[in-house]
């Protein structure tokens, strides 16, 4: 399983929020966070951002595993979750 999905669980086990949960508050069915955490799929940067938002944590948290001071300001976390994608499509 990506490391993006482990810190999702480990975020969401902290504040006792279930996967269903998590999925409503981003506005997605469970079945889709589901079949992205299953196939092991990343986000797109707007989907991470609004993870990482109802988590309270930023994109660069959960891509990285490294904290920013700066959790307000996902430019540079969007473009390292990007480039994430891209390589992991390059892979398959």
């Amino acid at each position: 399983m990506l490391d993006f999905w482990l810190r999702v669980k480990d975020k969401l086990d902290f504040q006792n929020m279930t996967q269903r949960d998590l999925a409503e508050k981003i506005n997605e069915s469970y079945n889709t966070l589901q079949s992205w955490i299953n196939k092991d799929r990343l986000p797109n940067a707007e989907q991470a951002v609004t993870i990482a938002d109802a988590l309270n944590t930023s994109v660069e948290f959960l891509v990285t595993g490294k904290s920013s001071n700066k959790k307000n300001d996902h430019s540079k976390t969007i473009k390292l979750l990007e480039e994430a994608i891209e390589n992991l499509q390059r892979e398959i």
